[in-house]
């Protein structure tokens, strides 16, 4: 029962999509690495060697400062429901000053958000828009630039969430859920393969 239902609750692809034969070729992120505030970096490949490799992500435009960054619905669950939030990986990228040393917006502080899986990074200002509309090739109408972004572990798109309502962080934390027990099902399938070919 528990397998037919995740077989069946299929999740979309987002972005433009290509036919190679009878195969449909999804719309997929190249790897992209980040500054973050304590003057690392984080790659979107980094993620590949976690176990089950999904992303969240979203884009901070310096006009949300104004409507609370507009996450005010994750802000809820960071406050009241961080248990509930705890295991999402998500990076919230800001347009970069001109030196990191000097920053203008800080999470921790501004917002008090402190869990360690969400990550603060930075991009260029001059190219910060062009990176934000990558992620939101051939999107519905519906949606806007600063939602959240759930990312699979082939960089498809594959879900788009509105962070300023509570009820659209709860839809992603289930189908982030969702995504995640159907990419372990398939690695554990993958791996029973191979055992199975082993020779005896």
């Amino acid at each position: 029962m528990e397998t037919s239902t995740i077989n069946f609750n299929k999740l979309l692809y987002y972005g433009p999509k290509t036919l190679n034969g009878t195969d449909t070729v999804y719309y997929e992120l190249g790897n992209i690495k980040l500054p973050t505030l304590n003057n690392n970096s984080i790659s979107l490949k980094y993620f590949d060697t976690i176990n089950y490799p999904l992303l969240t992500l979203t884009f901070i435009k310096p006009e949300y400062l104004k409507e609370n960054m507009r996450l005010e619905g994750l802000l809820d669950y960071t406050t009241h429901k961080k248990d509930d939030i705890n295991a999402l990986p998500l990076l919230i990228i800001f347009p970069k000053t001109d030196s990191i040393a000097t920053v203008e917006y800080n999470l921790k502080d501004s917002l008090s958000i402190t869990l360690t899986n969400v990550e603060q990074c930075y991009w260029n200002r001059s190219s910060f828009d062009s990176m934000n509309v990558s992620f939101f090739k051939s999107k519905p109408s519906h949606v806007d630039y600063s939602c959240i972004v759930l990312l699979d572990k082939k960089r498809h798109i594959r879900g788009y969430y509105d962070a300023r309502f509570a009820v659209e962080v709860k839809r992603l934390l289930s189908e982030y859920q969702h995504l995640r027990i159907r990419e372990e099902k398939n690695t554990m399938l993958k791996e029973n393969e191979i055992k199975d070919e082993k020779p005896k």
